[in-house]
């Protein structure tokens, strides 16, 4: 197959080229030049091809049609600059090879095709790229694509953000990248082989490898064909670079960690209220709690209806039990408020509801133009005057895709937005508008920190400090099994934080039936071990959502696995260290540790939760078993102690209590106290369970919980190490410090056996009590 860039200049603009390289003629390069981060590549037709060298594992690829193609502003990428990276460029025969301490670029001088490899490893070939002249929403553009050759390749998929089809790897697979209720795009491709492709367009996007020895990807408005390629071989590493490119993941506080409340919806004051207090009467763990939507008069002006009299009397009710409020927030607008008026007259609106959808929607809603700074402003305020300033917690962003009901196509799409033409952005609305809460709020204070529920997002919304929610899927058994796919690829689409409605958004949620009480426990053991845990649906039956509605056997259930929560928040809290400092991830499809296992590369109803815990939900209706897919290492089964080998599958028990669960050996993991909300008991001591049979480390990271001092500095992390052949736990010198942190420290040490450091509950007789005061202190456990 000739590779050419198809850009050929048309006095008539409508005309398109074939879509297949055969069919047209090959552009031929006339001159290659090596500039100071990388090379440029000329056209016979005057395309340019340019290679930027980022780092040695990152490169720019940027295909223009001209020298002078439009520059159009990057709202996605934000590290525009790259210290000097060494690289060398030579010919061999008719290729150019551009290489770097880690990968080689090589360029077919006849074809411009371009091979990446690592070593003797070919990863990736750029095989041929059409820009293809179409007009778009009055825009002269084009249409683009990218053939991938991978004859031969057995290479698995991942990433492209999260999509409701049950398929963990896309090899084989069509991908439409476009925002809608319960599908998010992320233009991030991953492969087992250890490259990830980050294709920096907005437009609608797909990715379509049906044919599995070719991969397309296309987009509908492009001036450039433009994507980095990012080797690893490690997928953190392949994240990391993702994220150095768009941005990092700020923490949550520690209390966004722990379990939120929720359901569809509560309706007054005093139902929020109530059902607070008797969370804390029964002394079950929660932290957040959630206001979902109409409370309000008219949707935008954020005026509390009469079911609310005393806004800040509830929110100061709710500080004071040690809950968190989340509220609702839409990107709609209806009539008859003066805020819609306000925005009308300067013109901050992309389009209105034709026709009245009540009581959802009145006719007239409007939704606003994100990408509009000054909007962007106009709508925080709205939200900070009214809600912020009387001390709401956090945003439940809904609809941000944004909302398209009773129209297949995304509303911005026809349409003009301050930045340029919707179809342009297509993808976009998600990024900008968490930006206008994000960069609000930090504005107005750094000591809260921002949590956002965003119903999408897009490749950079990490860095304005949101979780993405699966959006309203149904209540039922294939739904549910289709989540762990989904937000396992959207894990490693290089944003961290994802979480679903536990149980189901709607049909079926009625809490008489007991199939739907054993599928709410089976879906809570799951999001248990989500990085955001959050209860959340329509009930019937009665219209409760609480732990307590679902009878004694199933609350029973729930408590333990809320227990389970709170008890490891040591745990997960230092991981949203590691995932901010060094763009880890911690929700992990097994292809992320076990990445050259065929097997693991594809099994996507398991994953690791950090480096410790192998967690695999049951999702059959009535299973008492779970058949488990152990990768090569030693495992732990946390519930009992007793080993089991690696590198096979086996059949293992699962009653209705215990959701299987493995922990690797060499883990060390940090257990706190049984608590009601995060912050109770900050001086507990740290029950350390550690799993021989391999060394381990793990790093303890500590801060004030809920402000921004720790990108200041204020922070302290304790570094464990356990030696396995001397069996000796070596706890660091403490580095760093804040103000209240608790200076002397018991840790409780336990060396897990089979019936011996096993389950919830602290073990009443730790192997070792270990006092420590920040000095490094060792403890033999022979």
């Amino acid at each position: 197959m000739r590779h050419k860039l198809a850009l050929i200049v048309f006095a008539i603009f409508s005309v398109v080229l074939p879509a297949t390289a055969q069919w047209t003629k090959p552009v031929l390069i006339t001159k290659v030049t090596k500039e100071s981060d990388g090379l440029r590549v000329t056209f016979e037709s005057g395309a340019v091809l340019k290679l930027q060298v980022c780092s040695d594992s990152i490169i720019h690829v940027v295909y223009s049609p001209s020298t002078n193609a439009p520059n159009h502003p990057d709202y996605v990428v934000i590290k525009n600059s790259w210290p000097a990276a060494q690289f060398n460029l030579e010919t061999s025969g008719k290729n150019t090879v551009l290489s770097t301490p880690t990968v080689k670029a090589t360029i077919d001088q006849e074809t411009g095709g371009i091979t990446f490899s690592a070593g003797n490893e070919q990863l990736f070939t750029d095989a041929d790229n059409k820009l293809i002249p179409v007009p778009v929403n009055g825009e002269k553009t084009y249409r683009s694509e990218m053939v991938v050759g991978m004859y031969g390749s057995h290479e698995g998929f991942y990433g492209l953000g999260q999509h409701q089809a049950g398929v963990w790897n896309y090899r084989g697979e069509s991908v439409d990248l476009s925002q809608e209720n319960t599908n998010i795009a992320i233009p991030m491709l991953l492969s087992s082989k250890g490259y990830g492709i980050f294709w920096n367009n907005d437009s609608r996007t797909r990715v379509n490898n049906r044919f599995v020895h070719v991969t397309y990807i296309s987009s509908e408005v492009a001036d450039t064909i433009d994507y980095y390629f990012i080797y690893g071989p490690d997928f953190d590493k392949i994240i990391a670079g993702y994220r150095e490119l768009t941005g990092a993941a700020p923490m949550f506080g520690r209390w966004a960690y722990g379990f939120w409340q929720c359901k569809n919806r509560y309706k007054s004051q005093a139902e929020i209220t109530g059902v607070a207090q008797r969370y804390r009467d029964l002394h079950l763990p929660v932290d957040g709690i959630v206001q979902d939507w109409f409370w309000w008069n008219r949707k935008g002006e954020h005026i509390f209806n009469s079911n609310y009299p005393d806004p800040k009397g509830m929110v100061d009710k709710l500080h004071s039990l040690n809950f968190h409020l989340m509220i609702s927030v839409w990107p709609f607008f209806e009539p008859g408020s003066k805020e819609y008026d306000e925005m009308d007259k300067r013109g901050y609106f992309i389009d209105r509801t034709k026709v009245a959808h009540l009581p959802f929607h009145q006719k007239g809603m409007a939704v606003y133009d994100a990408t509009n700074p000054e909007a962007r402003k106009y709508y925080w305020n709205l939200m900070n005057e009214h809600l912020f300033k009387i001390g709401v917690d956090a945003w439940w962003l809904d609809t941000t895709e944004p909302e398209t009901e009773g129209q297949e196509e995304n509303i911005l799409l026809g349409h003009k937005l301050y930045i340029g033409s919707g179809d342009r952005y297509a993808n976009i609305f998600p990024l900008m508008t968490t930006k206008a809460v994000y960069e609000g709020q930090r504005s107005a204070s750094d000591q809260k920190r921002v949590f956002i529920l965003s119903r999408s997002a897009f490749s950079g919304a990490q860095r304005n400090s949101i979780t993405a929610w699966s959006g309203d899927v149904l209540s039922d058994w294939l739904s549910f099994k289709r989540q762990i796919p989904a937000g396992l690829n959207f894990s490693v689409s290089g944003l961290p934080y994802w979480t679903t409605d536990i149980g189901g958004f709607i049909s079926g949620g009625d809490l008489s039936d007991p199939k739907f009480r054993e599928l709410f426990v089976r879906w809570f053991q799951f999001g248990a071990f989500s990085p955001v845990f959050r209860v959340h649906g329509t009930r019937y039956n009665p219209d409760e959502n609480e732990l307590w509605s679902y009878g004694p056997e199933a609350g029973k259930i729930l408590l333990q696995y809320d227990n389970l929560r709170y008890r490891l928040l040591p745990y997960i809290y230092s991981l949203a260290w590691k995932t901010t400092s060094e763009s880890y991830t911690p929700m992990r499809p097994l292809v992320m540790d076990f990445r050259t296992d065929v097997n693991a590369q594809n099994v996507g109803n398991q994953f690791m939760y950090g480096p410790a815990f192998l967690v695999n939900p049951v999702t059959e209706q009535g299973a008492t078993t779970r058949r488990v897919y152990f990768p090569q290492a030693k495992w732990y089964d946390f519930w009992t102690g007793a080993v089991a080998d690696g590198g096979k599958f086996a059949d293992v028990a699962a009653p209705l209590d215990r959701m299987p669960l493995y922990v690797r050996a060499g883990s060390i993991v940090s257990m706190g106290p049984e608590e009601e909300y995060a912050s109770q008991k900050p001086d507990a001591p740290i029950e350390l369970r550690v799993y021989p049979g391999a060394d381990g480390d793990f790093t303890l990271y500590e801060d004030e919980g809920d402000n921004y001092n720790y990108e200041k500095g204020r922070y302290a992390t304790i570094p464990i190490h356990w030696n396995d052949s001397t069996r000796t736990l070596s706890i660091g010198e403490r580095k760093g410090s804040f103000p209240g942190m608790v200076e002397n420290r018991t840790f409780n040490v336990v060396i897990v056996s089979e019936n011996h450091g096993t389950g919830v509950d602290a073990v009443a007789s730790p192997d070792k009590t270990v006092q420590y005061s920040g000095k490094e202190v060792s403890a033999s456990m022979k």
